[in-house]
Formats: structure tokens, sequence, C-alpha cells
């Protein structure tokens, strides 16, 4: 009777020490393949970042090739006699407003509801992306709409009070009215040149958190509590 509980007992501690290894295992195998999951989720928030730089780029050379053009109709308003006004009204009609700041969030929005931060082990790059995207491309997107609403008030509101755009001539030689509209497109250029340097701001940033990223995926998997104790940002 002995020998058969010592068997039986030992039988059960075996069956329950399988049982734990094998839950053991389970749940190493879930924290990797999610661990896994996170640095792909990261992958994608780089290539996120690196489409933003592209529309920058492209949003840099619209606002300055905006503000040279700015600065001609600002010389025009402070003297009308200056230009012929086929010249002036040619201006006005193929002067758009430039693109502005519009940045992809998708990829950074999915990580964080999923909670895949944490699962990097790298506090001191998530600290830094998050402050990135909840931080200083929430006030340029504000500025941007500030421009924006400026521009659109310049060019839908005030210059059709001043501008005949049928017979192509000013609509009052008023030296107040000219003056204030010159005020408004001086207020635009200093937005512009506001806006280039934010979004000169961003794109360094931008930068670094790309390099960032590309030195954090580039470490092997366990090594994701070396890198962020590294302070690589």
């Amino acid at each position: 009777m002995r020998r058969y509980v010592l068997r039986f007992g030992g039988e059960a501690v075996l069956i329950v020490v399988s049982v734990f290894v094998a839950i053991l295992l389970e749940s190493m195998w879930q924290d990797r393949a999610e661990a896994m999951d996170a640095r792909e989720s990261l992958a994608q928030v780089r290539r996120s970042l690196a489409e933003d730089k592209a529309f920058l780029d492209r949003v840099e050379a619209e606002q300055r090739a905006t503000a040279e053009e700015l600065e001609e109709l600002i010389d025009w308003a402070a003297n009308p006699k200056s230009l012929p006004a086929e010249q002036v009204h040619e201006a006005f009609l193929n002067y758009q407003m430039p693109i502005s700041i519009w940045p992809r969030r998708a990829a950074w929005n999915s990580m964080v509801s999923a909670g895949q931060l944490r699962l990097l082990k790298a506090p001191d790059l998530t600290t830094r992306i998050g402050d990135y995207y909840e931080h200083h491309l929430r006030r340029i997107e504000y500025n941007g709409q500030q421009y924006d609403s400026l521009f659109v008030a310049i060019f839908e509101t005030d210059l059709p009070r001043l501008w005949h755009f049928e017979e192509a001539r000013l609509l009052t030689r008023d030296p107040i009215q000219l003056v204030q509209f010159r005020n408004r497109l001086v207020q635009l250029s200093f937005w512009t040149s506001y806006y280039l340097d934010a979004v000169e701001t961003n794109r360094r940033l931008l930068i670094e958190l790309i390099g960032d990223i590309d030195e954090y995926l580039g470490q092997p998997e366990e090594d994701g509590d070396t890198a962020s104790g590294r302070g690589i940002l």
C-alpha cells in the first residue's frame, strides 16, 4: 500500500509539474509573440515617420515658394502703380494656399491602443516618440490650422473687397484700405516664417527619432532592456 501511495503521489506530482511547465512555456511563447508584434508595430511607426519626412520636404518647398510670391504682393500693396494691373491680376489668380502638415498617426495610435509600448522595454524611446506625436505634432497641426484660417480670410474675404476680378483692377485708391490689406499680407508673411521654423524643428526631431528606432530595431529582441537603459535618445 505504501509503495502504491508513493507511486500514485509521484505520478500526481509529475502531472502537476508538467502542467505548470506547459503553462510557463505557453506564457513565455505568448510573451515572445507579443514582443515581436510590438517590434513590428514600431517598424510601422518608423515607416510612417519616413513618409512624414518626405511630406515635410514638400510642405517646406511650397511654403518657401509662397513666401517669395508673398513678398512681391507686399511690395505691390505699398505701391500699386509699381506693377501692371494684368500682372497683379495674374498673380492673384495663380496664388494658391500652400499645404500644411497633416501627419500620419494610425500606426502610433494603434500601438498605444494595443498597449504595446511596455512590451518594447525601452521607456526612453517610447517617451520621446510619444512626446513627438502628442506634443510637437499637435502644436504644428494647430499652427497649420491658424495659418490656413488667416490665408482664407485674406484671399477669400479681404481681397475680393479690394480687387475687381472681372475687370482686373483695384476697387479703391483709398490709402488706408491699401495699408490695411498690406498689413494683412505682412501678417501672413510673419506666419509663414514662423511656420517654416516649426517645420524645420519637426524635421530635426523626426530624423532623430528615425535613427533611434533603427538603432533599437537593430538590437536583438532580448537586448531591449539594454537599449532602453542607454538613453539612446
